[in-house]
């Protein structure tokens, strides 16, 4: 995938284009090493699969031998060189695989190359691409400015890529190329890429990369894959990038040994020190370079022999990956000897300890001066610092001590791997003092990656349910914004948009979720994302947008399924599918999706959902399958303790139960009482979907005025709170309240229970859906469609949906 280069690749889009019309032209691609020149070939290869592509790219060894570029790029032509005029193929054939190379004319191989890619050409438009070109023969070089000079006349495309422009030296350059610098990506798409190619980066070591390679691709993953695990992670020296880095080869390693190998001892120190200090200021690199024996000699040599770019006060390398190969390639001596040299020149204090620390081992000094920087900077910076703190403490209990620290900044920064990394390191010096603080950190883990712990906690379970204090959660928030805890804030968000959802405010918090994944999808927060992503859907299920609800619960599958997220979320997921089912009447939908949500490992159960389940499990008349959740429910209501705090409307969901699994005025109280605790909670939408079940009992027994009170009152409810999820399933409801009493046929001849199932069957409800809603059987329903067809002039249930109400009278 290529990242940025926008002008670049509509330039080789549109001569692509021209060529398939019959007229070619030459775009070069110039830029240094690693800037993506041949990507943009690639790009245009592939681009190209509908013509005939001849690639060729230049090679250092081969330079000295003529023609050598040439014979490679056509070469896949040979066969058609017997096809050109006797003189132009002898001449091409003796030049590039006869050998005699010294008295050829020159201009008649350049017409014979025309010739030759002439009559390709003529077969299926030709695309020669030519990489590398400045390591290309003299020879060649002039051959191809002649015939990509005149390649506007035939269906012809040339691009090419060099560190310099080749035509324009070679005197040939053609008025109809276009000649494109590159100047790399920009920090968006810079960034962008490292997201793709090298995921594991933390954001602000994804900052640093971006910030040391200067938009050059090549830059941006060797710099990147020269990191190590750990560092990559977020334990980097902030004073020098590659602390700690080991040598690994890059694209860069050869030429900067052939360009640089030849330099003086002190001028390879001098380099060395400027790649060991990452401030482009000159004068720390002076005072350091002196103690080391290097003066203004070296300096000058540096920058003439293109490795420094020094300005008045300033000097950096004039490659970002020199530097890389710079430091990794330095022998310890030499690096320690540098960082002594920067750790006791003029520099800022904590600056001089971190060069301290990448000068020495074991070192209870440096470690204390770590620590003690470690109290003034940001908990990713912080984190580090007692991270190399703890490598250098030659004492175990302060070894412990500093891991923890680490630990603890680690969690404070959201980066939980190195948090549990370095939990482990603190656990094994087997401190009894830090097992709490251990435990506290691997606890903090597991609620980021979803590990969910075994054995069911009553408390936890009852706390699931216990709607949060929306105040206590808007203070928890506001503190995150205002103590730049900005690692917290995904998490209080997501506290504060499920206090929201207690409170039925679903607009609210339907934009703190989405506020939630924004910052974590800027921060590097997968895990924290899935959880936010998964009540969002939950959230849209309430408010009747199952089109979103169903995109986001994919997105939250798949991303538990790849990265073994956390296991909570699929479970949220779950519970929305069920929501948006019994929101339709769908209940055996919703049967399924619950009976699936009680069962799995990992999702703590809740009385929300055993409520949802008896529900679902009564509509489906399988009143058997709601023993379970309801025995389960009514224990937990029973069993709660002083030390427990209690969700305020345990008692109104197994009322609500109760009255669902009842019959006659036995069911009547139960909904009465159900009704009553809702209200005097203020679970406003808890007590209209009490109010809705009760308004369906009514009307299925006969008392359609009573139910039409509590239906109305249960849509105005909904309709405030924003739970359009529930709107369906209560205006459905009161349609069949307005039908005709005693069965007697409306204006179409159609019976009052005909036209309730004209009605579903209209909405695209199955036969056993229809049964389940209106009590009958399938067989009824058959029944009824049958008679109700000839009343309506329909032949099937398809034309039923083209049927304005009112010729249906439904």
């Amino acid at each position: 995938m290529l990242f940025g280069y926008i002008p670049e690749r509509a330039a080789t889009d549109d001569l692509l284009r021209r060529t398939r019309d019959g007229s070619g032209g030459v775009v070069e691609f110039t830029g240094e090493m690693g800037s993506g020149k041949s990507a943009l070939l690639d790009d245009a290869a592939e681009k190209a699969a509908d013509m005939r592509v001849l690639r060729a790219e230049g090679c250092r060894s081969e330079a000295r031998y003529p023609y050598a570029l040439l014979g490679l790029l056509l070469n896949p032509l040979a066969g058609q060189v017997s096809e050109l005029p006797d003189e132009q193929g002898s001449q091409l054939h003796r030049v590039l695989w006869g050998g005699e190379r010294d008295t050829v004319d020159r201009l008649r191989v350049c017409h014979a190359v025309l010739a030759l890619l002439g009559a390709a050409a003529r077969e299926r438009p030709l695309v020669c691409l030519v990489d590398d070109l400045h390591w290309a023969d003299r020879e060649s070089v002039e051959v191809l400015s002649f015939v990509a000079r005149r390649a506007g006349t035939q269906p012809i495309a040339w691009f090419t890529s060099e560190r310099e422009s080749l035509f324009a030296n070679s005197g040939h350059t053609s008025t109809a190329g276009t000649r494109m610098p590159l100047r790399g990506l920009d920090e968006c798409e810079a960034t962008r890429m490292l997201k793709t190619r090298v995921p594991d980066l933390v954001p602000s070591v994804r900052q640093r990369v971006v910030a040391e390679a200067r938009g050059i691709p090549a830059a941006l993953c060797d710099i990147s894959h020269a990191l190590t695990p750990t560092q990559r992670a977020g334990s980097i020296n902030p004073f020098t990038l590659y602390d700690g880095t080991p040598s690994s080869p890059t694209s860069a390693h050869a030429e900067f040994h052939e360009r640089f190998g030849g330099l003086p001892e002190s001028t390879v120190l001098l380099a060395l020190t400027v790649a060991a200090c990452d401030s482009d200021d000159l004068s720390p690199v002076r005072a350091a370079t002196y103690d080391l024996g290097c003066r203004d000699e070296d300096l000058d040599h540096a920058e003439r022999s293109g490795l420094l770019e020094v300005g008045a006060s300033t000097v950096r390398f004039a490659h970002p990956l020199w530097r890389l190969v710079m430091y990794c390639n330095a022998t310890a001596v030499q690096r320690q000897a540098v960082h002594t040299a920067l750790s006791e020149s003029d520099t800022p204090h904590a600056a001089r300890i971190w060069h301290a620390a990448a000068a020495s081992y074991e070192n209870d000094a440096v470690a204390a001066g770590l620590a003690e920087a470690a109290l003034h900077t940001p908990h990713e910076k912080a984190y580090a610092a007692y991270d190399r703190a703890a490598a250098h403490a030659t004492e175990r209990g302060r070894r412990a001590r500093y891991y923890m620290a680490a630990a603890d900044s680690a969690v404070e920064a959201g980066l939980f791997d190195e948090a549990a990394r370095l939990a482990d390191a603190a656990a094994a010096v087997d401190l009894p003092a830090q097992r709490l603080r251990v435990a506290k950190v691997r606890a903090a883990v597991d609620g980021e990656r979803g590990t969910a712990a075994e054995g069911p906690n009553p408390r936890i379970v009852t706390l699931l349910d216990e709607p949060l204090r929306l105040r206590e959660a808007e203070d928890h928030v506001t503190h995150c914004r205002d103590s730049g805890a900005g690692r917290r804030l995904p998490y209080a968000l997501l506290a504060l948009g499920i206090a929201l959802l207690g409170e039925d405010e679903y607009a609210r918090a339907r934009e703190v979720f989405r506020e939630g994944l924004e910052l974590c999808e800027e921060t590097g927060r997968p895990n924290c994302a899935v959880l936010l992503k998964s009540h969002l859907a939950w959230c849209a299920a309430c408010e009747g947008d199952e089109a979103l609800s169903s995109v986001l619960a994919q997105e939250c599958r798949a991303h538990v399924e790849r990265h073994h997220g956390p296991a909570v979320a699929p479970g949220v997921v779950l519970w929305a599918h069920a929501r948006a089912d019994m929101g339709r009447a769908r209940y055996r939908g919703a049967l399924g999706q619950l009976t699936a949500l009680w069962g799995s490992e990992g999702v703590p159960r809740s009385a929300g959902v055993a409520a949802d389940l008896v529900e679902s499990a009564v509509r489906s008349a399988r009143s058997g399958l709601a023993e379970r959740p309801f025995k389960w429910l009514t224990e937990l209501n029973s069993g709660q303790s002083a030390q427990m705090v209690a969700f305020s409307s345990y008692d109104g969901l197994v009322a609500r139960c109760q009255a669902l699994l009842s019959e006659g005025e036995e069911a009547r109280r139960w909904y009465e009482e159900a009704a009553m605790i809702f209200e005097k909670h203020g679970h406003r939408v808890e007590w209209a979907r009490c109010e809705l079940l009760y308004g369906e009992w009514l009307r299925r027994s006969r008392r359609r005025r009573e139910a039409r009170k509590h239906l109305h009152a249960a849509e105005a409810v909904f309709t405030e709170c924003g739970a359009q999820g529930w709107l369906w399933r209560v205006r459905s409801e009161l349609a069949v309240c307005a039908g005709k009493r005693g069965g007697r046929p409306s204006r179409s001849g159609l019976t009052e229970q005909e036209a309730n199932v004209v009605r579903l069957a209209a909405h695209g409800r199955t036969n056993p859906q229809i049964a389940e809603e209106l009590f009958l059987s399938p067989r009824t329903v058959a029944n009824h469609l049958y008679r109700a067809f000839p009343k309506l002039g329909v032949t099937s249930r398809d034309q039923l949906g083209a049927l304005r109400p009112d010729e249906a009278c439904y």
